[in-house]
């Protein structure tokens, strides 16, 4: 259909026309410069023209738009390429000032490209310092929103969203249980494996259970169960939110009365604050359990008496220290999922650089916290 409303558009149209006048030498233009009436092979006559003073003369040229401008640039072009030397170009006043405004155009843009193409990399570097900044006033800012949220969470006019609470402690502590134990199992394994022969050459076959109790149990179970929520858990919050604002579910919400820290973020840190201790307190039992069955075969550790030295001699503030982290690890988890889910944009590659982001920015929180962890426990004497 509309293929028959151009042709029949063109029929009533005057095609724009390309003639060389030899005599003078004057490319005269002439016809409808519009996107209907010109032909793409309009330009084909003019190729041959090379070494010449030519004047191109467009004050016959009945109506002009951006495609005439086009193909006027083309033209240009194609002569200037074939050594011409060209005269100012003549056109009517108002086709003169759509030309005029598309080169300004064209100027702008191609002053912006040099400047990004100029910056250095100290002003990369700066621009990315500023941006990491601004986004940690920001998540600042989300926190003491947080905190406020949690301050004013039970009074009497406002209610929790308990299915939010379970449905998070569902997918963060029930559906990570496997994946959590299963690799603090391999942990045990594997370091009790690279540990046995400095145990075996040194006669400190039973100094296993010591070094297992203690470096497990306190730093890396809590740790890698953090690492492993962030991933599944974190981001899988920060695109559960994310897609909710845009399809404008937020907006909605906020519209109805219902805060969104309070519906959505409250929730989320609840139930992570339940499930990653519980989560934390299984994977030690597993990378417990994984270092047991192959201390026996590899130092000749019996497992009544791994269990035995485990007691005895791993102090249970280790387990408790490891315990007590991973309750700030999981409101870290949960603060940054929704932050980022919150800075979506309303398009899907945000959701996407979102995700990814609220994951690197939990790890990285989560082992800076660790650290400053262990600076006050060693303080503490703890």
């Amino acid at each position: 259909m509309y293929k028959k409303i151009t042709e029949k558009r063109k029929a009533d149209l005057s095609l724009a026309e390309i003639k060389f006048d030899a005599s003078s030498n004057t490319v005269i233009l002439s016809g409808e410069w519009s996107w209907v009436a010109i032909d793409e092979n309009i330009l084909a006559s003019v190729r041959s023209i090379k070494n010449q003073n030519l004047l191109i003369n467009g004050q016959k040229i009945k109506s002009l738009d951006t495609a005439g401008v086009y193909f006027l640039n083309r033209l240009i072009h194609i002569l200037t390429k074939n050594k011409n030397q060209l005269k100012p170009l003549l056109l009517l006043p108002e086709d003169q000032k759509l030309f005029d405004l598309n080169e300004q155009l064209k100027k702008v843009t191609a002053k912006s490209s040099v400047e990004v193409e100029e910056l250095s990399w100290i002003e990369r570097a700066f621009d990315d310092l500023v941006h990491v900044w601004h986004t940690t006033l920001q998540l600042i800012s989300f926190f003491g929103q947080l905190c406020y949220t949690f301050v004013t969470l039970f009074k009497k006019e406002y209610t929790l969203y308990m299915q939010g609470i379970v449905d998070t402690i569902s997918r963060a502590g029930i559906g990570g249980i496997l994946i959590c134990a299963m690799l603090c199992f391999l942990l045990g394994v594997n370091l009790t494996y690279q540990m046995a022969p400095q145990f075996v050459m040194y006669g400190a076959n039973v100094y296993v259970v010591n070094f297992l109790g203690i470096a497990m149990l306190r730093e890396v179970t809590p740790l890698i169960t953090a690492i492993i929520v962030a991933g599944r858990t974190g981001s899988a919050i920060a695109a559960q939110i994310g897609t909710m604002k845009v399809q404008e579910e937020i907006d909605a919400l906020q519209t109805m009365g219902i805060s969104p820290m309070r519906r959505l973020v409250a929730p989320q840190v609840i139930g992570l604050v339940i499930a990653l201790p519980i989560l934390t307190m299984l994977s030690d039992a597993a990378s417990m359990l994984g270092g047991m069955l192959f201390a026996n075969p590899l130092l000749g550790v019996d497992y009544s008496l791994f269990i035995m030295r485990l007691q005895t001699y791993v102090s249970i503030n280790n387990f408790w220290v490891g315990i007590v982290k991973s309750f700030f690890f999981a409101w870290i988890i949960g603060m940054v999922g929704c932050f980022c889910g919150f800075r979506v944009k309303s398009n899907a590659d945000s959701i996407g650089i979102q995700t990814t982001r609220s994951v690197v920015i939990s790890i990285c929180l989560i082992i800076v916290v660790d650290a400053l962890f262990a600076i006050l426990f060693k303080a503490m004497g703890v």
